[in-house]
């Protein structure tokens, strides 16, 4: 996608945080923490499609973090659940 909105930004802003959330000694590293950045996303989500802006919540469904490649595999796939069940 060319060109993405700000909410679509925003969420994918967030997905960033979720990702960085797994390196040490970041301040939310920890399961509370990343179901504190879930809930976050998925209110923002919940925001936009009331707003009638379900597209840029179906266009950060799509996004992988640049920093996702870096995590280990348990942590991509628990990334990737908690991802998809926030913007469901």
């Amino acid at each position: 996608m060319l060109f993405k909105s700000a909410g679509q930004k925003e969420l994918e802003s967030l997905i960033d945080g979720l990702a960085r959330s797994y390196m040490r000694g970041h301040t939310r590293n920890s399961p509370e923490g990343r179901a504190e950045l879930c809930g976050e996303i998925a209110q923002l989500a919940d925001e936009l499609r009331d707003a009638g802006r379900e597209r840029a919540v179906r266009g950060a469904r799509g996004y992988q973090s640049a920093l996702y490649f870096g995590l280990p595999p348990h942590a991509q796939r628990e990334m990737e659940r908690m991802v998809a069940e926030a913007l469901a």
